[in-house]
């Protein structure tokens, strides 16, 4: 039976991802698609730039993402932090890394 504590959350969570979010398509590692809402939060740290894609979904360790024509490996973070450093609820972090050889930084090395 569902509490009204849990209703109220659900309808959080929705809001944050209609408000912030969009439609994304991540490929699981078994070859299907899957439909998620999210969206990528894009930061510099140390001269180096991080696209971290936060959502309420779960997806399954080696996921994948295409974005502006690359693809991206996508590495679970953590919970997203909300006040007080305590762990988000709501949004799950997960780190967008580049998984083509030979490229860093978006231009290749060799």
């Amino acid at each position: 039976m569902k509490s009204a504590f849990n209703d109220a959350r659900q309808l959080i969570r929705a809001s944050i991802q209609q408000c912030f979010g969009s439609e994304l398509v991540v490929m699981l590692p078994d070859g299907q698609q899957r439909k998620i809402q999210g969206y990528i939060k894009h930061q510099s740290s140390e001269g180096h730039a991080i696209k971290r894609l936060l959502t309420a979904s779960c997806l399954p360790p080696l996921s994948t993402m295409m974005i502006k024509g690359k693809r991206y490996s996508l590495a679970f973070s953590g919970h997203e932090q909300g006040k007080g450093n305590k762990d988000s609820q709501l949004q799950r972090e997960y780190v967008l890394n580049l998984s083509q050889a030979g490229i860093k930084h978006d231009f290749s090395e060799f």
